[in-house]
This record gives structure tokens, C-alpha cells and sequence, in this order.
């Protein structure tokens, strides 16, 4: 996350997260994905889908619940080295499952992500 990106993700009630949908091109390209912050305490990285559509996965690995890193291929676990596609998909284990999703919303220029 850029750090004019970071300016832009802001908290929300329930600890979640809301960024301004015109603000998204700041945060992540469409077929890439960011880390946004946590939601209730637990690292969520934003994937772009499309121009204007979105989804989210926690950043736990399901395997130990260690927080992933980005690198150049996607997410990797330094623990144990699992390894995740940009879209939170398995790509090499110890995990045996794909990451978790987190809900995300879009209403009135807002997305929300929790």
C-alpha cells in the first residue's frame, strides 16, 4: 500500500474498513491485490476483480494463522511457506484452503470491507 494510498483506506464502525471508490486506482490495480489494513483485529488484503468490482480475504494463514507478506507472485507465509495467488487462491501448501473472504460492499461511492 502506497502511502497515498494509505491515506485514503480509513476505519469504520465494527471495525471495519471504507475507501471511496473514486479513491481505489490510488490503492491497487485491477488483478492485483494490497494489504488495507485489519478488520476486527485481523490483516485483509482489497483484490480488484474489475474496474469497479472488488473482493477481500483475510491475511491469516489458514494454516498457522501467521500473517502473510506480498512478493512478487502473490502472498507467502514465512513460517512454513505456503503460498497464495494475488485472488487469495492456493497455490503451494502446507494450507490446504484457499484464503478466507472477508465481505465486501459497495453502496453510494463507498466500499466497506468486514
Amino acid at each position: 500500500l502506497t502511502a497515498e494510498g494509505a491515506t485514503v483506506v480509513k476505519k469504520a464502525a465494527g471495525g471495519k474498513l471504507s475507501i471511496r471508490v473514486k479513491d481505489i486506482p490510488k490503492v491497487v490495480e485491477v488483478g492485483s491485490s494490497v494489504q488495507v489494513g485489519k478488520v476486527k483485529g485481523q490483516p485483509v488484503a482489497l483484490f480488484r476483480t474489475g474496474p469497479s468490482t472488488f473482493a477481500a480475504f483475510s491475511l491469516l494463514c489458514p494454516h498457522q494463522g501467521v500473517t502473510l507478506v506480498r512478493d512478487e507472485a502473490g502472498w507467502v507465509c514465512k513460517a512454513h511457506g505456503s503460498m497464495f495467488e494475488v485472488d487469495g487462491a492456493l497455490n503451494f501448501g502446507p494450507a490446504t484452503t484457499d484464503l478466507p473472504a472477508v465481505p465486501v460492499k459497495v453502496s453510494k461511492g463507498l466500499l466497506t470491507i468486514g
